[in-house]
């Protein structure tokens, strides 16, 4: 009951916001797109203008199509006058043909004022069948962010202190009612501390257990399946079947196989212990048969397709290799 009376009186006096209170409030970002041939970068700081105690998130977006080498910038401690607290690597996508990398960034700015984020640049090779196999540089506009402190007009001044006031006198109080408002306060606490247990305890429950790399490689194995991607374009099935091989080997190794090209690849795992002479030769057969489709344009026979999904579905140790190949 004292909760729901809290929440009633935080309630009290809010209408609807207005239109241009929703837009002020929306969220702003700084944003840099350029485009060459088949590869197009584009860089999002979110938010713009931030605040000097927030850590905005810097997403850098790459997008290719097949046969393209992308070599990522690699950034160190810092990107200019912000300091990279965290990074992550989501794994590729695959759209319309195109493949689609991100590296998404949380930094923190240094001081306050505008920021400029110097022009973010890659190099990619164009390595399809109708390119030139050169090396070519794309960059980004440089970025500039707003961040803000406290505004000076709103700073207290020691001018604005007021004469000290008169002392106050004291409400009489009984330890009685001391006493009571304390024990209120130990109930509310607990009764908070049981509703949250129990409802961490559910989810947990409801959740279960995280999947294996193996159930994963499954489910991705069974939805391929299911999609009929192989009667509809054979080189995307060919894309997303080496994709699902590349991704259980990240999950398992921490090889990131699907960053790397075939011969990257396979050079990296000819020196790994994890991938006996047998299991790397298979690999490579696989893999290598794959580009053929993916990249040469072969059109493998029936029985080939076949075969390559069996070989990714006993590479990835599916426990019900057998039901998926069926």
């Amino acid at each position: 009951m004292a909760l729901v009376a809290l929440v009633a009186l935080c309630g009290c006096g809010r209408g609807a916001p207005t239109a241009d209170q929703a837009s002020a409030a929306k969220p702003k970002v700084a944003h840099s797109e350029v485009e060459r041939g088949p590869v197009k970068l584009s860089v999002t700081v979110d938010p713009s203008p931030a605040w000097l105690s927030d850590e905005p998130t810097l997403t850098l977006e790459i997008e290719y199509a097949a046969g393209i080498t992308v070599r990522k910038p690699e950034f160190g401690s810092a990107l200019g006058e912000f300091v990279i607290r965290d990074f992550r690597e989501p794994l590729p996508r695959v759209k319309d043909d195109r493949q689609i990398l991100q590296q998404i960034y949380t930094i923190e700015p240094t001081r306050a004022g505008k920021i400029v984020i110097d022009p973010i640049g890659i190099t990619f090779t164009d390595r399809r069948a109708n390119g030139d196999g050169k090396q070519h540089t794309l960059q980004t506009e440089p970025l500039t962010v707003e961040v803000a402190a406290a505004v000076a007009e709103h700073a207290p001044s020691l001018a604005e202190l007021r004469p000290a006031a008169e002392p106050l006198p004291l409400a009489e109080s009984s330890e009685i009612d001391w006493w009571s408002t304390a024990a209120l306060a130990v109930v509310v606490v607990a009764v908070l501390a049981g509703a949250i247990w129990w409802l961490r305890r559910r989810r947990v429950a409801k959740a279960g257990p995280p999947p294996t790399p193996a159930e994963l490689a499954f489910l991705e194995l069974q939805r391929l399946r299911e999609s009929h991607q192989i009667h509809q374009d054979v080189k995307l099935f060919y894309v997303e079947l080496t994709a699902i091989v590349r991704r259980y080997i990240e999950r398992t190794t921490g090889i990131r196989a699907p960053e790397q090209t075939t011969q990257e690849f396979l050079h990296e795992i000819s020196h790994r212990r994890e991938f006996p002479a047998e299991e790397s030769r298979r690999l490579t057969s696989f893999l290598e048969a794959a580009d053929l489709v993916k990249f040469a344009a072969h059109q493998p026979r029936q029985e080939d397709v076949e075969e390559s999904f069996r070989r990714a579905t006993v590479f990835v140790g599916c426990a019900r290799a057998e039901e998926v190949a069926a």
